[in-house]
């Protein structure tokens, strides 16, 4: 799915701040990289322009619709409407500051869990004597992700007239994924020194192979804190917590009414959900 950044709509209407852009972009040197690794098909400028355009226009339209009802209301009200908007344009801009960084990290982790197997498919095929660029061409169809879509935009560079070697230079240059960039230069200088290709694919395979192994042992590591902080919060507190409060009432006279109970049930209920999503986001993906 494209990229609202890639919108011709979004890039004509932000025209009128280039030089804005201009000036921002002095601030992010590595823009164009970060832009490439995220898979973000648009240039360096044309993202600041946008972005910036979109700052203003959250700015203006919450300055009406948020910032100028608080203001006419009053009282402590007009202090957060003056902040309001000010607040969403800064939100608006921390998010396409970071919005690269978040892709390069989601298209490395996906790269990564298909890599080992990529690779596997690659040696077996290149030690029984298929070509490198067929072999690209298997892989960009073999259905590993990311991957092969890396692949196939390999396959159709070498087709356009590019040498496959600087082909498999730039897209280690724009790999966001570390071991998809060793393994794209390795056979690059396998090809250029005329070494076996196949050796290098084995030893990146088992690197990504105890990579894997390392994120499974921290992970149940930090199952056993997690299990031992949800059993005192989602548990232990709750309970105590409410047999707390029943007997402080009876020396303070004061019954605990029902919404209390349906307050905490809430709460709980809220937190539960919480946390669960929380280790989910947490578990490694291999």
């Amino acid at each position: 799915m494209p990229s609202m950044f890639e919108s011709e709509k979004l890039l004509d209407a932000s025209r009128h701040f280039k030089k804005i852009a201009e000036q921002v972009g002095m601030m992010f040197p590595y823009i164009e990289w970060d832009l490439k690794r995220a898979g973000i098909k648009v240039e360096p400028l044309d993202y600041l322009m946008i972005s910036v355009y979109l700052v203003i226009i959250t700015l203006v339209i919450s300055v009406f619709i948020v910032g100028a009802p608080l203001i006419i209301a009053g009282g402590s009200a007009s202090y957060i409407g003056i902040l309001m908007p000010f607040i969403l344009a800064a939100f608006i801009g921390l998010y396409c500051i970071i919005l690269p960084k978040t892709k390069i990290e989601r298209r490395a982790r996906q790269i990564d869990n298909n890599l080992e197997y990529m690779l596997k498919d690659m040696r077996i095929q290149l030690a029984s004597g298929v070509p490198l660029f067929n072999t690209m061409v298997n892989v960009s169809v073999g259905g590993y992700g990311e991957c092969s879509v890396i692949a196939d935009r390999i396959v159709k560079d070498v087709q356009s007239g590019k040498s496959i070697t600087d082909v498999l230079d730039d897209a280690g240059m724009a790999s966001p994924s570390e071991y998809l960039r060793r393994a794209l230069w390795q056979i690059v200088n396998a090809i250029r020194s005329g070494t076996d290709i196949t050796v290098a694919l084995e030893a990146i395979s088992k690197d990504i192979r105890v990579m894997k192994e390392e994120k499974i042992k921290l992970y149940s590591h930090e199952l056993n804190l997690w299990s031992l902080i949800y059993l005192m919060f989602a548990i232990i507190l709750p309970s105590l917590g409410v047999t707390l409060l029943l007997i402080l009432s009876s020396f303070v006279g004061a019954a605990i009414g029902e919404t209390i109970l349906w307050g905490v049930l809430v709460v709980l209920i809220f937190f539960q959900f919480i946390f669960v999503s929380f280790i989910r986001s947490k578990r490694p993906q291999i």
